[in-house]
């Protein structure tokens, strides 16, 4: 194929439940080449993403952990790669993040075009809630939460994290996994915008933006907490950058954020299904994806006879979606859309 122009960039662990929806969403966003590293799985992720690349759709590789940590790892590695380095732009996102596009046809090429002069386009997390569910299901992640906390300019929170579309080139002393971070030579010269914010003034550099900025041009859906039994299974596997944290009621009640239904990603629905509908056809592929779904749901009957995770998971249970009003977190009444058995006998998936 010819030299790819724009590729995305990502690190894994045991995301094999989520793996096939989030290449689909991404490969109809326009990316040429998806890049994933991964590192210590045990749920089938390796499988799935070799099943991928000898399909065409993923190139794979495992991380080599070195200084910096895991992310800033694979990120060096992934920079030295011929590819990368002739591609035209970057994009590094995680596999819980959904950019989703508001302008044109909705795709990558409609957001440079938006934003023309531009050396890196950073876009503002949006955060998505469990929405009421607790229950783990193999269905898309894109197709059942839509609670999602409230925009700036009807009260909700200032300052959010971006991640951002770069112009390749010499001009970074490394790829980060918020924003690239330029030379210092370089940096007054180069131009970062937030579509919708810091449209004509540069923005600066940062792993957050802070007002003015907008969502109307892109957002990154962040499904930063999943189902409460997702979540479990999240704990279990232990955070990148932060690996000596252990999630908890702090962690949930930070990131569960809800407060307005946001459903725009559907615009992506009947093309990613389209994809996915390609990839079950191998039966290889679907098999990967029915062993590493049934992984972690044994997972999580595994976690939930331990008493420090059943009593986590009763609190969660227990736990409204929180609304942030400016700087104030306001609890809402809890959503309750599923009901569930809570002694590690799950019901049936849908």
């Amino acid at each position: 194929m010819d030299k790819p122009e724009k590729i995305l960039i990502t690190a894994m662990k045991n995301e094999g439940p989520y793996i096939l929806e989030w290449v689909a969403h991404h490969k109809v966003l326009g990316f040429d080449r998806i890049i994933v590293y991964t590192n210590d799985c045990s749920d089938g992720t390796n499988q799935i993403l070799r099943r991928l690349q000898d399909m065409g759709h993923v190139e794979f590789h495992k991380n080599r952990v070195g200084t910096g940590g895991i992310h800033r790892s694979a990120l060096r590695q992934a920079r030295r790669l011929p590819v990368v380095k002739e591609a035209k732009w970057i994009y590094v996102g995680d596999a819980d993040e959904f950019l989703n596009i508001h302008v044109g046809n909705h795709k990558v090429d409609d957001l440079i075009e938006a934003t023309p002069g531009v050396d890196v386009v950073s876009i503002p997390w949006k955060i998505f809630s469990n929405s009421g569910r607790h229950v783990l299901r193999d269905k898309p992640v894109t197709q059942q939460f839509f609670d999602a906390e409230l925009d700036y300019e009807h009260g909700g929170a200032g300052r959010r994290f971006v991640k951002s579309l770069f112009r390749q080139g010499e001009l970074y002393l490394r790829f980060g996994l918020h924003n690239p971070h330029p030379k210092p030579e370089f940096q007054a010269a180069m131009f970062r915008s937030v579509p919708g914010g810091h449209a004509k003034e540069p923005a600066p550099f940062g792993n957050h933006v802070s007002p003015p900025f907008g969502l109307e041009v892109a957002q990154i859906n962040h499904y930063a907490v999943r189902s409460t039994q997702a979540y479990l299974a999240k704990r279990s596997r232990g955070r990148a950058n932060h690996s000596s944290q252990t999630l908890g009621t702090d962690y949930w009640d930070r990131w569960n954020r809800g407060g307005a239904t946001d459903e725009t990603i559907l615009r992506y629905k009947d093309e990613v299904d389209a994809v996915l509908e390609e990839f079950r056809s191998d039966d290889r592929l679907k098999r990967l994806h029915r062993k590493s779904f049934r992984w972690h749901k044994a997972l999580i009957n595994e976690l939930l006879k331990q008493p420090d995770y059943h009593e986590l998971y009763q609190k969660l249970l227990a736990t409204p979606a929180v609304e942030f009003v400016g700087k104030d977190r306001i609890v809402r009444e809890r959503l309750s859309t599923e009901t569930i058995h809570t002694t590690g006998e799950q019901q049936p998936e849908s």
